[in-house]
C-alpha cells in the first residue's frame, strides 16, 4: 500500500467492529484492530483524530458508532477511513452505497487497498463484489446457526430461548435444555385445563385469570397472549421449529388430548370469523407511485365473466385522488425481469473479470508474503543480536545489568515482531473467486425471474433494488450498488456491440470511469 500524499490529507479516523460480545473475547477483538490501524496511520503520516467502535452484528444496517462515523466524516470530508478488512466495515450493501455517497477515501490495511472516489473503476469494482461476498459470508453465518439449531431440533431439544412456562437449564451433557418453570409452568397446565371445559371464551379465560389474580411473567394475562399459549404444541411435548414438527425430549405442560381438545374449541370458534385470509404479495412495500409518492398496495379482483381472480397494484392515495390506474402483477414481473435482464453479465466479461480478480488475489497475496518475510527476517535479526549479547556476557565484555537490560529491550521487540508474524499469517484474503462465482450465481437468477416463485422473486429483488416507482404504466428502477454500476456498464458493452459495431474485447471500457 502506497503512503498517502501528506499534503493532501493527513487526518483520519478508524473504525472497529466485532460482531458479537463473544467474538470481541478471541482473536479478532476490538485492541488488536485499533492497534493494527494505529501502526498504519503513524507508518503512513496520518493522525488519528476519531476512533469509532461497535461491537453487534452489521448484518443490518443500523449500527451505532457507524452511524456517528457517517454523521463526522460528512462534516469532515476529506479525512481518511481506516478499517481492518472489508467485513470490519460493512457486511451489507446499504452501507457501502452510504458510504460511497460521502466520497471518502478508506484504507483496507490487512487487505492492502485503498479505495477512494478517484481509484481505477477495476478498483472499484472489484471491491464492489467484495462487498458481495461479505453480505454472503453473513448470511451463511446465519444459515449455520440454523443448522445446529437443526440438530438441536432432530434430537428432540428445543432450540431458542424458553417460552411462557419453562425455563432454560443446562443439560446433563452441557446442552440448554428446557424444563418447567416453578412458577408459570401450574399457571399454563390450569389454563389449559380450564379452557378444555368449554366454558370460557378467550376473553372469559382472561377474565378468570384476572379475578383469581394470575400472572405471568409479572404481567397480567391478555387474550392475545392466551390464543398464543393455547395454540403452541410445546406445551403437549412437540414442537414446531423451521416448518417442521419434531418430538420434544421436554416434561409436557398439558396432555395430548387436553390440546387436541382446546384445539378443537378455538377452530369451531374460528369457523365464525368473517375475516379472509391475508395474503403476502411479491411486490409489496417494493414499488412507490411516481405521482404523489405514496405506496403501491395489491389486492385480488375476480372478472365476473371468467370468475379468474388476478392480482392489481394500486396507489393508496393516501394523498388524495391518484391518476395512476390499475396495474395487473403480471406487467410488474415483465418490467423487472426486464431490469434484471440489464444485469446479466456477457460470459466474455466474466472471463475477462475471473483473470482481474486471479491477478489481484495474487497481488494481495504477494504483499502479505512480503510482509511475513521481512517479519522472519527482523525475528532472525533480533534473536542474532540475543545470542551475540549472551556470548558477550559470558565472555565478560558486559556486565550482567548491562546484558539483562539489553536483553529485557531485545525480548520486547521479538514479542512485538512475533504478534505482528502471527497477525499477518492469520490475516485471511477475501474469496474474490467465490464472489465472481456469486455474480453468475446473480447473473442466473436474474436470468430466470419469470419462472420463480413469488418469494424467490421478492427476495431477489429486495437484495439489489434501491428503489423503484411506477409512473403512466412505466416502472422506474434504481439499484444498489455494485448492481446500478453493472447494469450501466453492461448497456455500454451492449451499445458497443450492437450500436457501433464493436468487438466485446475492449473489456476496460465496460467498467465505467
Amino acid at each position: 500500500m502506497k503512503p498517502t500524499n501528506p499534503a493532501a490529507c493527513t487526518r483520519a479516523v478508524l473504525y472497529a467492529r466485532v460482531s458479537s460480545k463473544d467474538q470481541e473475547k478471541e482473536g479478532f477483538s476490538i485492541p488488536a484492530q485499533q492497534r493494527l490501524l494505529r501502526e498504519h496511520a503513524a507508518t503512513h503520516g496520518l493522525t488519528i483524530t476519531q476512533e469509532f467502535l461497535d461491537v453487534e452484528t452489521a448484518r443490518r444496517a443500523g449500527r451505532t458508532a457507524f452511524g456517528e462515523l457517517l454523521i463526522y466524516l460528512k462534516k469532515h470530508p476529506r479525512t481518511i477511513l481506516l478499517c481492518e478488512k472489508t467485513d470490519r466495515l460493512y457486511r451489507n450493501i446499504k452501507d457501502w452505497a452510504t458510504l460511497d455517497e460521502v466520497g471518502v477515501t478508506i484504507h483496507f490495511v490487512k487487505e492492502n487497498v485503498i479505495i477512494s472516489p478517484d481509484a481505477k473503476s477495476t478498483d472499484q469494482f472489484l471491491h464492489g463484489i467484495k462487498v458481495l461476498m461479505a453480505r454472503n459470508y453473513s448470511q451463511n453465518l446465519g444459515e449455520e446457526t440454523l443448522k445446529g439449531m437443526t440438530e438441536k431440533a432432530r434430537a428432540g431439544i428445543y432450540p431458542s430461548a424458553a417460552p411462557t412456562g419453562y425455563q432454560n437449564v443446562d443439560g446433563p451433557d452441557g446442552k440448554r435444555i428446557i424444563t418447567p418453570h416453578p412458577t408459570e409452568a401450574p399457571v399454563i397446565t390450569e389454563l389449559f385445563t380450564v379452557f378444555a371445559t368449554g366454558k370460557y371464551s378467550l376473553k372469559g379465560l382472561a377474565a378468570y385469570a384476572r379475578e383469581r389474580g394470575i400472572l405471568l411473567g409479572g404481567r397480567k394475562v391478555y387474550v392475545s397472549a392466551l390464543h398464543h399459549i393455547l395454540r403452541r404444541k410445546l406445551y403437549n411435548g412437540s414442537f414446531d421449529f423451521n416448518g417442521t414438527t419434531y418430538q420434544g425430549t421436554h416434561k409436557p405442560l398439558t396432555t395430548k388430548e387436553t390440546w387436541d381438545s382446546v384445539q378443537r374449541l378455538l377452530d369451531q370458534r374460528k369457523e365464525h370469523q368473517t375475516k379472509g385470509t391475508k395474503r403476502d404479495f411479491p411486490f409489496t412495500g417494493l414499488v412507490t407511485c411516481g405521482h404523489c409518492g405514496c405506496a403501491m398496495v395489491a389486492e385480488l379482483k375476480t372478472k365476473k365473466k371468467t370468475k379468474r381472480t388476478y392480482v392489481y397494484y394500486h396507489c393508496t392515495g393516501h394523498r388524495g385522488k391518484c391518476p395512476e390506474p390499475y396495474t395487473r402483477q403480471e406487467t410488474l414481473v415483465n418490467d423487472f425481469a426486464s431490469t434484471l435482464g440489464d444485469l446479466v453479465i456477457p460470459p466474455e466479461i466474466l472471463d475477462w473479470l475471473a483473470t482481474e480478480v486471479n491477478q489481484t488475489d495474487q497481488t494481495q497475496t504477494g504483499a502479505r508474503d512480503a510482509t511475513i518475510k521481512r517479519l522472519d527476517a527482523e525475528k532472525a535479526k533480533l534473536q542474532h543480536r540475543l545470542s551475540t549479547l549472551y556470548d558477550d556476557r559470558l565472555d565478560g565484555t558486559i556486565t550482567k545489568t548491562t546484558y539483562d537490560e539489553k536483553a529485557r529491550t531485545l525480548n520486547a521487540q521479538q514479542e512485538e515482531v512475533e504478534r505482528k508474524l502471527t497477525a499477518a499469517r492469520e490475516t485471511a484474503q477475501v474469496p474474490l473467486t467465490t464472489a465472481l462465482d456469486l455474480m453468475r450465481l446473480t447473473s442466473t437468477a436474474c436470468t430466470t425471474f419469470r419462472d420463480q416463485n413469488e418469494a424467490a422473486q421478492r427476495e431477489l429483488l429486495t437484495t439489489v433494488l434501491k428503489e423503484a416507482t411506477w409512473k403512466d404504466g412505466t416502472l422506474r428502477t434504481t439499484l444498489l450498488e455494485p448492481f446500478e454500476q453493472l447494469r450501466r456498464s453492461n448497456s455500454v458493452s451492449a451499445n458497443g456491440i450492437n450500436g457501433n459495431g464493436g468487438s466485446g474485447r475492449c473489456f476496460e471500457d465496460w467498467l465505467l470511469r
